[in-house]
């Protein structure tokens, strides 16, 4: 394989990154805390999107750390295999 091979390549794997990163841009995946009380929801790209929290959950600041943790976990979980099937069938 020729130098020039190599450099359209790693043209076309750029390429299909990008657009791969718009499509998973689209996606929305959510995670909640088992309490119900932090719910976290982000974008394909590891974005932020919302964080909603009860009310009940700002009297007890250990408890809502804890909740927050859960659901960002969850939703960061979710994630990966909203991923690992977006990737596989985007290779395919």
């Amino acid at each position: 394989m020729g130098m020039l091979d190599k450099l359209k390549d790693m043209a076309e794997m750029r390429k299909s990154a990008k657009e791969l990163q718009s499509v998973l841009g689209k996606e929305t995946v959510s995670g909640a805390s088992s309490n119900g009380s932090v719910k976290v929801v982000l974008d394909g790209n590891q974005n932020v999107v919302s964080v909603q929290i009860a009310d009940s959950a700002l009297a007890n600041k250990e408890l809502l750390e804890r909740s927050t943790k859960e659901a960002f976990s969850r939703a960061l979980d979710a994630l990966k295999k909203l991923m690992v099937s977006k990737f596989s069938s985007y290779m395919k």
